[in-house]
Formats: C-alpha cells, sequence, structure tokens
C-alpha cells in the first residue's frame, strides 16, 4: 500500500472512532442530565438535610400510608 492509501484508511478509521466516541460520551451524559433542566441549589440542599433526618413515619401497611396521604380517607 502506498503511503496516500494508509493515510486514507486511517483519517476513515478515526473518523469512525470518533463517531463512537462521541455516542458513548452522550449515553454516559444523558443519565447524568436532568430532562426538565437543572436543579436548584437550595431544593438540592433541603433535600440532602432530610436524607440525614430521622424519618417521621413509618409505613407498615399499604392502608396507613393511604391513611397519612389521604388524611383517613381512602
Amino acid at each position: 500500500m502506498t503511503t496516500q492509501t494508509l493515510v486514507k484508511k486511517l483519517n476513515k478509521e478515526v473518523s469512525a472512532l470518533r463517531r463512537d466516541v462521541e455516542i458513548v460520551k452522550n449515553a454516559v451524559l444523558t443519565a447524568y442530565r436532568d430532562p426538565e433542566g437543572e436543579y436548584k441549589k437550595s431544593f438540592i440542599k433541603k433535600m440532602l438535610a432530610r436524607v440525614k433526618e430521622k424519618p417521621k413515619y413509618r409505613f407498615t401497611t399499604r392502608e396507613a400510608f393511604l391513611k397519612h396521604i389521604y388524611g383517613g380517607e381512602k
């Protein structure tokens, strides 16, 4: 093979690899993006603080959960 042929072959391979890397990058980054937009920092702080707290309610049955949610009504 001539040098020019090898360069063309390498360019094709590099282009294919660039496309593959772009696809993988988009797939990985999509998992970390919020489709609705970014969360407010105040919301994130509040949720992280609540995660550290002890739970205020413990639901052992479906009925107990629904009673809490609906205020006694089903």
